[in-house]
Formats: structure tokens, C-alpha cells, sequence
């Protein structure tokens, strides 16, 4: 996380647009991933819509909005 914070912050001096995105990940990752939405341009984070079984509860993403849990920590339970 502080590694991707640091690439948010170099992109930025340098006025460059800056995306998060995904493949195919459990909501583990796209939790992840979507605490940083307020800090990019472009987001990209449906990879967990294509697993069958995904293996958590995290962040939800409808009408393009981003939605976090409550939870401690990242938020993410197990299912």
C-alpha cells in the first residue's frame, strides 16, 4: 500500500494520469485496490464480477460507485 502511494505521488508531480485496475481477483485484492479510487483517474475494478466462488466479502461497485466496508483493517471477511 505505501508502495502504491509512492507511485500515486511520483505520477502526480510529473501531471501524468493515474489508473487502478485488476484481472481476475478475489475481493481481497479489489479491496484493496479500491481504497485508493480517491487518489487515481481511472478505476477499473470488476475483476471479482468474473470468479464464481469469490472467497470474500470486501468492497462493492455499482452505478460507479465505490462502496467499502465498515470492517477493521482492509474490511474484508471471509465468506
Amino acid at each position: 500500500m505505501r508502495e502504491a502511494l509512492r507511485m500515486i505521488a511520483i505520477a502526480r508531480t510529473h501531471q501524468m494520469t493515474v489508473m487502478v485496475g485488476c484481472m481476475i481477483e478475489s475481493s481481497l485484492g479489489i479491496t484493496a485496490a479500491a481504497h485508493f479510487t480517491p487518489l487515481v483517474d481511472i478505476v477499473d475494478l470488476d475483476g471479482a464480477a468474473l470468479l464464481s466462488q469469490d472467497p470474500f466479502v470486501g468492497a462493492g461497485i455499482a452505478g460507479g460507485q465505490v462502496t467499502l466496508p465498515d470492517a477493521p483493517g482492509l474490511g474484508v471477511t471471509r465468506r
